[in-house]
């Protein structure tokens, strides 16, 4: 099918020419186009935003064509275009096409080389430019991603770009890609975060890791000032996180004695004078019924055991910040300060401080690894969804099935709830967990298709199985399919490091968070 616009070509300059050019401007069938001869071979079929905006808007910029000597027409410039079109279709089936006299060989090579060669792809800030002009017509996020075929993460990215002055400048120079102007947008408010970024990025870690991190401290400093903010509603004088840091000292009651050398009841604590409240986070240990199997000396360990796993809840304690104004002194020349380990009798100064260390370090692992499981799942999602397994997956796939990790084992009794998780549908419970792990099967009908299924399952298998505990016991498989994520493409963060023989470089600044009040209560 095929209709005709005639329309007079442009005169030449030189008027001695011998005839007009004349043109025809037409809406072609893509399919009946014959693809003629072109310097560019590699058209990129597998490009989704291409294929989709096609198919939702058509070909927007018109191809170029000749007419042979059978009347049929022949394709010069659009070669992608036409071919995606014939594929995918167009919502009315045609495509523009400017029809042109039938060009020299030298003319057509020519042409179609200056075409590729010098064809350059918008730049980052001109699609922050598009996307802020649409959102200011009020296109939603949504709407552009569609308008457009851009990805709705990186439509996202450009809108939180266009609300960061300085981050933008930055993008505009080129100093920044769109994805990492994003993260910097997000803490462009925080002087303190935006250099921990400028550190990551300097020394080549990971900013997805670090922004995460981020995240998670700003929830956990917004969580503990909401719980300052519940006890004083309560009638209490809490000190707040500002307050506890100014103050030169901050002493437990509890360690603290009379003038007389005996513990003050704790019913009169609230009336000490200058006595205050302090928010702090205490580690609780769920009780662990395996111990009582273990210790009868008993070979029968189950495979499927895993540690439970600690956590922190919000305990008031009264402190106060002036010894003398108090009335007490301290319990055998002891600090009494919140920051400060009771110890064993008899400990050394320089044993005491390693244990301090140590639960330090604890503290900030364990946080570093929640973080980083939050990056670590999205990277795993993206993987899962791909249609073509990476390099190297069948041998991953062939170890975890012949050796039968219990990994594996063990999210193939359960249904694989984790491989639910990342590709994102509800974890189906009880009898309906086989239906549904039957259906993902049995839709990879391809041997590419079902090479890639097994591995998501092989990779969720070994995510689930993961906590805080992996960095603390790292294993053999651990460092085995953490580092084929490596390989595909995924950037770990120090903690993981540690699960690949790596031991965590220093970190550039302040952990963060409240861990002085922590310090006082073991975390591992």
């Amino acid at each position: 099918m095929t209709d005709t616009i005639q329309t007079p070509a442009d005169t030449a300059a030189d008027e001695a020419t011998d005839a007009v050019q004349v043109e025809e401007f037409a809406y072609l069938d893509p399919a009946d186009i014959i693809i003629g001869t072109n310097v560019r071979t590699d058209l990129r079929p597998d490009h989704k935003e291409f294929r989709k905006s096609i198919k939702e808007r058509g070909v927007l910029e018109a191809v170029t064509v000749y007419r042979n000597e059978d009347g049929q027409h022949v394709l010069l410039r659009g070669q992608r275009r036409t071919v995606t079109a014939a594929e995918v279709g167009t919502p009315t089936g045609l495509i523009p096409a400017r029809v042109v006299p039938q060009p020299a060989d030298a003319d057509r090579i020519g042409d179609q080389m200056v075409e590729n060669i010098h064809r350059a792809g918008m730049r980052e800030a001109e699609i922050v430019a598009g996307v802020e002009q649409l959102a200011l017509l009020g296109v939603s996020a949504a709407q552009i991603a569609k308008r457009t075929s851009i990805d709705r993460p990186t439509v996202n990215a450009a809108l939180a770009v266009t609300k960061a002055d300085q981050t933008r400048d930055r993008l505009d120079s080129g100093d920044l890609t769109l994805e990492e102007a994003a993260m910097f947008a997000e803490f462009e408010h925080d002087p303190e975060a935006v250099q921990r970024l400028e550190n990551t990025k300097k020394w080549r870690r990971s900013l997805a890791h670090e922004v995460q991190r981020l995240r998670d401290e700003a929830a956990e400093r917004e969580a503990d000032a909401a719980e300052v903010e519940r006890l004083r509603a309560e009638g209490l004088p809490v000190l707040s996180a500002d307050e506890v840091a100014e103050a030169d000292e901050v002493l437990r009651i509890e360690r603290l004695v009379t003038e007389d050398g005996e513990p003050l009841p704790e019913e009169e604590w609230p009336n000490v004078p200058g006595a205050c409240v302090q928010v702090v986070k205490e580690w609780v240990y769920p009780e662990d019924e395996y111990d009582e199997e273990s210790e009868d000396g008993t070979d029968g360990e189950d495979d499927d055991y895993e540690p439970a796993e600690p956590y922190q809840q919000y305990a008031p304690v009264w402190v106060v910040t002036d010894l003398d104004a108090s009335g007490l002194r301290r319990r055998g020349g002891g600090s009494g300060s919140t920051t400060t380990d009771s110890g064993d009798e008899g400990e050394s100064e320089e044993d005491a401080e390693a244990r301090r260390e140590e639960r330090r370090r604890v503290i900030a692992n364990n946080k570093a690894w929640a973080s980083a499981e939050t990056v670590r799942r999205e990277w795993l999602a993206t993987l899962v969804a791909r249609r073509t397994a990476p390099k190297g997956a069948e041998a991953l796939i062939c170890e975890a099935v012949v050796t039968g990790h219990h990994s594996l084992s063990k999210a193939m009794d359960h249904r694989h709830p984790m491989l639910f998780t990342l590709l994102g549908i509800d974890v189906p419970t009880g009898y309906y967990g086989a239906d549904e792990c039957r259906k993902i099967a049995t839709k990879a009908s391809t041997p590419k298709a079902a090479t890639m299924t097994t591995l998501a399952a092989v990779v969720a298998a070994w995510e689930a199985t993961t906590g805080k505990h992996s960095w603390r016991n790292p294993n053999a498989w651990d460092a085995r399919v953490l580092g084929a994520l490596v390989e595909w493409g995924y950037q770990p963060s120090e903690v993981e490091r540690i699960l690949l023989g790596e031991e965590p470089q220093p970190s550039t600044e302040d952990d963060g968070g409240n861990n002085s009040a922590e310090a006082s209560d073991s975390a591992a």
